[in-house]
């Protein structure tokens, strides 16, 4: 990789790693060569208690990461241009208190796998003792605060609409005690942030929360990214810690589930637009960290996962917090913030807001001339703008035009990474499934209804031509959006009465001439679809489980020879071809946790097919593992005639005995009018 960095934290050295002085990069916390300054404000000295040694090296870490996240460049812009160095790959020495804690094989893949996944770095960590230690007390400002009670929830409060939207719902919707943890990125920001508090304490009253502010300081030249995807790690650090002081073990980030679970609502929304920063995979890879790290079980979760930003705008009005909208600030352009100009008006982050906005009737309380750029009407240059943002916003509409379209078959077809998010949500996943499909659609019927509004509206300024060419209306009215947005093409509609056919990462299934509806991937489905394909034909079931392996012709069953069991081998071989499955799926994900646990199967099975192939080799346990595939063959397909039941009954009748037979050869035994499209 061509973006390699060795980060050097505190007074480590370089060790053995072959990296040129010119590679490094040198974080110091304190001493007399201090470039990072981390401080946490405005804590009450009576609420500190022994913080364990691992949640201070937590601060440590998180806070190195943060700063390295922002002084090593990705080489471009993260929109519209990725540049050849967009994933870097980072190795960091860090002193730390509990480095035999840090060097577990089950801390340190958590560590590594989550952080990879949230940032789409490579990261590698070598810790090492700390030879002077430093307390919490280096970071604190202890102050006097107005909040006597006992805190019931931690929460994590950027500033933004969404954290707005959690304060409001936990202080003053339900009238909880809790302690909001700001990171506050820019001086600019910081009168912003304190009169929206003390908003806030006005309408919470007798709940009104305490903030605890943090702020890094660094040096100039640790400012070359502004990317900054590792912010919410600290986040959650600095969240967990004040929690563990606190004696809780549970805190929330508050963000809308459209964001959080990142299918990009553009084509344009890529990089540093289309953060993981709550993904449901990555708030569960900081839970299993933090529980590690607490001994006990610890929860990171987001309360809005289901709702869209119109709706948490819309929470906030209803609660009569509407005033505060005004001064939650959600631009990212931070640089570009003006007294008369808070927001830029062509971020992804603007444009969500002013959509919310107006969508929930709120726009009395966000004034239009808060924006350099009206989201209907302002003119859009694209000359010095990082990305393009005609592009950007005629792309963002498309996309909601397609979605408020679309069904939930052509939904999953386009949309295949919200598989990636059902693993890593509690509950039913076909239910899961269509709770996203609802939550976008509601989204995008959102957006295309204020379009609505403003065209008829405006309709007299667009027919005279009055308004700028490059606005969005105009956009809309003269050519259709823009001419480099693709549109959606239908997919392949079933022709026949009975399909079972697959469609980019889902099922597409009709009986009998009734309505399309969709499975999930699953290995049920995929047995089921072999049978259906093969009429009367009873198959092996460690043949379909071998069929369903992936890359199933770069091996071959062979001949195990003649005192080996054919289809005992070949059960360990579909084993061995499903494991090297996951390996890829685990390699993808940077898992190096389940990397470990798989490479240790692997090297089991393939000794146990060696030792059979060769000459005098016996397999043990022959029948045990014909059994053991044959037992999982038959719960999958019955787990997905289950699943079919939810929406077609009738077919899911008709796959039941004597028709759908299982056991070691399983066959299907159609009535004769019954052909189906597979």
């Amino acid at each position: 990789m061509a973006n390699e960095r060795l980060i050097l934290c505190g007074s480590v050295g370089n060790g053995s790693l072959p990296f040129k002085d010119e590679r490094s990069l040198r974080l110091r916390m304190w001493g007399p060569h201090a470039n990072v300054h981390l401080t946490i404000q405005d804590v009450r000295e009576a609420m500190l208690k022994q913080v364990p040694a691992v949640f201070l090296d937590l601060i440590d870490i998180a806070t190195y990461v943060y700063c390295a996240d922002q002084a090593v460049t990705r080489g471009g812009d993260g929109v519209s241009n990725f540049g050849e160095n967009w994933r870097r790959n980072l190795f960091f020495r860090i002193p730390v208190r509990k480095p035999n804690f840090w060097k577990k094989a089950s801390v340190l893949d958590q560590l590594v796998s989550t952080l990879s996944f949230l940032s789409e770095d490579e990261y590698n960590f070598d810790f090492e003792p700390l030879t002077k230690d430093t307390s919490i007390e280096r970071y604190l400002e202890f102050t006097q605060t107005p909040y006597d009670g006992i805190a019931e929830e931690v929460v994590m409060f950027s500033g933004g609409i969404d954290s707005l939207g959690g304060a409001v719902q936990e202080a003053v919707i339900n009238k909880r005690k809790i302690i909001l943890v700001n990171h506050q990125s820019s001086p600019k920001l910081s009168r912003r942030h304190d009169h929206l508090l003390s908003l806030l304490e006005g309408q919470a009253k007798e709940y009104r929360p305490l903030q605890v502010a943090v702020r890094i300081n660094k040096a100039k030249n640790l400012g070359a990214e502004y990317t900054q995807r590792t912010r919410s790690f600290l986040y959650a650090s600095l969240g967990a810690t004040i929690a563990t002081m606190l004696g809780l073990s549970r805190l929330r980030f508050y963000e809308n589930g459209v964001v959080s679970l990142n299918l990009p609502p553009s084509p344009q929304v890529v990089g540093a637009r289309a953060t993981r920063t709550t993904h449901p995979q990555v708030l569960n890879g900081f839970s299993q960290l933090l529980t590690s790290l607490a001994g006990k079980t610890f929860t990171v979760e987001n309360p809005f996962l289901w709702k869209t930003k119109t709706e948490v705008v819309r929470l906030i009005g209803d609660a009569g917090c509407g005033k505060l909208i005004k001064f939650a600030t959600s631009c990212t352009r931070t640089w570009e913030i003006t007294k008369q100009h808070p927001h830029c008006g062509t971020c992804s982050q603007c444009i969500d807001r002013r959509f919310a906005v107006l969508a929930a009737g709120q726009e009395a309380n966000d004034p239009g001339e808060a924006y350099k750029v009206d989201l209907l009407v302002g003119e859009r240059k694209n000359e010095g703008q990082v990305g393009d943002p005609q592009t950007m916003i005629t792309a963002y509409l498309e996309t909601a035009n397609e979605i408020e379209k679309m069904d939930a078959l052509q939904f999953f077809s386009r949309f295949g990474e919200a598989s990636r998010a059902l693993r890593h949500i509690d509950g039913n996943p076909e239910a899961t499934a269509m709770q996203i499909f609802d939550l976008h659609r509601r989204h995008a019927k959102q957006v295309v209804g204020v379009i609505d509004q403003a065209i008829a509206k405006q309709r007299s300024a667009i027919r005279k031509r009055e308004l700028p060419a490059t606005c969005l209306l105009r956009l809309v009215y003269d050519s259709g959006l823009s001419a480099s947005t693709v549109p959606l093409k239908d997919p392949e509609v079933p022709i026949g009465d009975n399909v079972f056919r697959k469609k980019g990462q889902i099922w597409t299934v009709r009986f009998a001439g009734g309505a399309d509806f969709i499975l999930l991937p699953s290995k049920g489905a995929a047995y089921l679809h072999q049978l259906l394909s093969q009429p009367h034909v009873h198959l092996s079931a460690i043949d379909m489980a071998y069929g369903v392996a992936k890359n199933r012709d770069r091996y071959s069953l062979g001949s195990a020879g003649e005192k080996s069991d054919r289809e005992a081998l070949a059960a360990y071989r579909a084993k061995l071809i499903e494991l090297r499955a996951e390996q890829e799926e685990a390699n993808a994900n940077n898992d190096h946790g389940a990397q470990e646990k798989i490479q240790e199967e692997i090297e089991s099975i393939t000794q146990e097919i060696r030792e059979a192939s060769g000459l005098g080799g016996r397999l043990c346990k022959v029948s045990d593992d014909r059994e053991r595939v044959r037992k999982a063959v038959g719960m999958a397909l019955k787990r997905a005639t289950k699943e079919i039941a939810l929406y077609d009954q009738r077919l899911a009748h008709h796959l039941s005995p004597p028709r759908l037979i299982c056991g070691q050869n399983p066959c299907y035994v159609p009535d004769k009018d019954v052909q189906w499209e597979t």
